[in-house]
């Protein structure tokens, strides 16, 4: 894939209208800006627009610019000498849409849904997100990944940069498919153990059959016996239920009467003392009567108080806002002035440094007070002339500044006319209410009042009443005390009849017990009947089941031996780990070459992918060797020698990590099927100094025949004048924006 062309609008920090990237201008170019100007967007936006995704995942509603509710993105490339565009385009309107569109030329390859198109356009490139981030995308942090892990963490991140994943799902798959068919193993030996069983036992059961049916017989002549007796015993039991519910609901009319009886005694009580409480009210009536106009009184005054707090409270808020007023306007005055003697400084500060040169002429005459160089007295005499007349201007803009600032501090702010007018009114409504709280008091204390006052209302008619209903109560407390004695004397019968009902309930209850035992038992017993007749009906059909299941367990067990197999070809010890084997070396290759180029043939790396241990194996022969393990250890050397990767210095780190990470992108690249043509490196070169900035721009500049487009992303200031081509990156009220620069 070859960059060709890309439009953009609203795409993150980019406005409507930012300017099209054209790629044909280019082969090598940097990307600069300051931090935050919208660098990175600009990759950002050609993933998104090939693939949906980016470095900030897959939601496309946070890539929409802050306040639009549209982005659109258009990126042409060249592959196989053919032009193709993708347009992608997101609506966060009506719940969030997404277009795209795919184009050869002229040609709309656009598919009926938005994953078949994403499909083309992915098996067009050869590429998906994460194969391109892995390879031709060098994201900054991501350098040493592969170089300060330990070796087995090595191994795992070369297995997910190679995509070796899909092996281990295969794996996985495969050991399910093993268990699957253990599973069913195990279930075809259980059936074939439980057909066996049943054959053997065919003439046993033959015999169970005969038994069963005579043993059938003698539980239906019991059942009809015992069917008699129930019926009689039933007959009694129904007589004697008749008997006691009879009594008992006579027993529920006198728990009913009685409770009635304790209602009323209730009731008597409670009109006794209600009478005696009206009583004792009107006992107090001259009191009550007085505190009751006191509290009246005391409402009329508060009610009064009440209107002036509202006005103290309102007027006290309107102090509030003009004293915000006067904060806010005292403020910006503040500013103001402040404002204009930061310019009385500046003139101050200029007029201290003209004198300062003119004392210097006067000390050292033949010397130019600002470069140092000899100078005559022509020169001297400008010099001196210029500063002077220089000063006396600016000592009239100090006095013009002079005179600003004490306007500004002679302007006397309306609003402390207003705010002395609120805090008197404010002064003279809490005098007037000050009493206020002293009433509420008073009133709260008095609350009680009025609940005596209405009750004495109620005392002088309830007495009466009180009395009246007291006889009346008395009177139906007596018939119902005679209603009671009489109703005792008719269920003295009820617990002889609710002995005898349990008596009989016993006894029926045994037999329907008996009964469904026999019943249970001839229910098991035809069970056992229809079961044997089956199985001594179908001894032909299990001796069929039993050659078939044989046969299907010989099937399960071929498949489970070879899922074990796969499993273990899929693993990381098979062709996983042959894959890896084929790739060491060509990373080594690749990596060295670049790393030649880097540090002018000082450095080299070698990847081992085995070691010795301390512990010590036997051979066939009797001699004995040191032990191997599997490894993946980076070996680095210099001049110098072999050393830790943490005992070179951080531009040598850095090297050694670029040549790997990009031979790794080269591998990993060409195992896709795609083309490696274009390269983005987005690495930190703050390790790195002058000349190693240098060497490392003369790489790029030696690489790019292997690429047909190469960006470097960077704000080093030193490093991006490097590159004769620059995109250069800012950002403004309208947005992002950059500009080719060095055409």
């Amino acid at each position: 894939m070859i960059p060709v062309n890309l439009k953009l609008s609203n795409f993150t920090s980019y406005g409507e209208n930012p300017p099209e990237l054209d790629f044909t201008q280019f082969k090598l170019a940097a990307i600069s800006g300051l931090n935050g100007a919208g660098k990175s967007s600009l990759l950002d936006s050609i993933t998104w627009c090939l693939w949906g995704t980016s470095r900030a995942g897959d939601s496309s509603d946070d890539l929409v610019r802050l306040g639009q509710s549209e982005m659109f993105t258009e990126f042409s490339f060249e592959l196989d000498g053919h032009i193709y565009t993708v347009k992608r385009r997101r609506s966060k309107k009506g719940g969030g849409s997404t277009a795209l569109e795919f184009w050869s030329n002229s040609h709309n390859l656009t598919e009926g849904t938005i994953k078949a198109t994403q499909e083309k356009i992915t098996n067009t490139l050869h590429l998906n997100f994460e194969t391109f981030s892995n390879s031709s995308y060098l994201r900054q942090g991501h350098a040493d990944e592969f170089t300060t892990k330990g070796p087995t963490d090595r191994k795992r991140i070369l297995a997910d940069i190679l995509g070796l994943d899909h092996y281990d799902r295969l794996e996985v798959k495969a050991k399910e498919k093993s268990k699957e068919a253990q599973t069913k193993l195990q279930l075809m030996d259980y059936q074939i153990l439980e057909i066996e069983a049943e054959l053997s036992q065919k003439e046993d059961r033959e015999k169970s059959l005969t038994l069963a049916e005579t043993e059938a017989r003698e539980v239906e002549k019991q059942l009809k016996e015992l069917e008699l007796l129930i019926k009689v015993v039933d007959e009694r039991y129904q007589k004697v239920n008749i008997q006691v519910k009879s009594l008992q609901e006579k027993k529920n009319q006198l728990l009913d009467t009685q409770a009635e009886l304790a209602d009323l005694k209730l009731q008597m009580e409670l009109k006794q003392k209600a009478k005696e409480e009206f009583q004792a009210i009107l006992d107090k009536k001259e009191a009550i009567e007085k505190g009751y106009q006191k509290l009246q009184d005391l409402i009329s005054q508060k009610n009064v108080l009440d209107e002036k707090r509202s006005e103290l409270i309102k007027i006290k808020d309107e102090l509030v806002e003009i004293q915000k007023v006067i904060k806010d306007r005292e403020e910006k005055r503040t500013a103001a002035i402040n404002k204009v003697e930061i310019e009385v400084k500046e003139f101050q500060t200029r007029n201290e440094s003209l004198q300062k040169q003119i004392d210097h002429l006067k000390n050292k005459k033949d010397l130019c007070p600002t470069c140092g160089q000899a100078i005559d007295e022509e020169k001297k005499n400008t010099i001196l002339d210029e500063n002077l007349k220089q000063i006396a201007q600016n000592e009239i803009e100090l006095k013009k500044l002079g005179i600003v600032i004490g306007k500004y501090q002679s302007i006397i702010l309306p609003e402390y006319s207003q705010a002395a007018q609120k805090e008197e009114a404010i002064k003279r409504l809490e005098e007037e209410t000050k009493s206020y709280f002293e009433i509420s008091e008073q009133i709260q204390k008095l609350e009680k009042v009025t609940n005596f006052y209405t009750k004495l209302q109620q005392a002088e008619i309830g007495v009466k009443t009180h009395q009246e209903a007291l006889l009346d109560l008395q009177k139906m407390y007596k018939s119902k005390a005679e209603q009671i004695s009489k109703s005792e004397q008719e269920l003295k019968n009820l617990e002889k009849a609710e002995q005898d009902l349990l008596e009989v309930k016993s006894q029926l209850e045994a037999k329907e017990q008996e009964k469904h035992e026999l019943s249970q038992k001839a229910l098991e017993i035809r069970g056992r009947i229809g079961e044997a007749k089956q199985l001594v009906s179908r001894t032909t059909q299990l001796e069929e089941l039993f050659t078939k299941k044989r046969e299907e367990k010989t099937k399960l067990q071929k498949e489970k031996d070879i899922f074990e197999e796969l499993a273990l070809a899929f693993g990381k010890k098979g062709i996983q780990a042959m894959i890896i084997e084929q790739a060491i070396p060509e990373i080594e290759d690749e990596a060295n070459k670049l790393l030649a180029s880097l540090t002018e043939g000082r450095m080299q790396i070698t990847l081992e992918t085995q070691k010795e241990t301390k512990a010590k194996i036997k051979n066939i022969d009797g001699t004995k060797t040191y032990a191997t393990v599997e490894t993946l250890d980076i070996v680095i050397s210099d001049e110098m020698g072999e050393r830790n990767y943490e005992n070179f210095s951080g531009g040598e780190q850095f090297r050694v990590n670029f040549a790997i990470r990009l031979a790794i992108s080269k591998l990993l690249t060409h195992r896709a099927g795609a083309k490696l043509q274009f390269l983005v490196i987005d690495e930190g070169f703050g390790t790195q100094d002058a000349p190693g900035r240098a060497r490392l721009v003369e790489v790029l500049d030696a690489i790019k025949n292997d690429f047909e487009k190469i960006i470097v992303i960077t704000h080093i200031e030193e490093l991006k004048e490097e590159f004769p081509i620059r995109i250069e990156v800012s950002k403004n009220s309208q947005g992002s924006t950059f500009e080719v620069v060095g055409i």
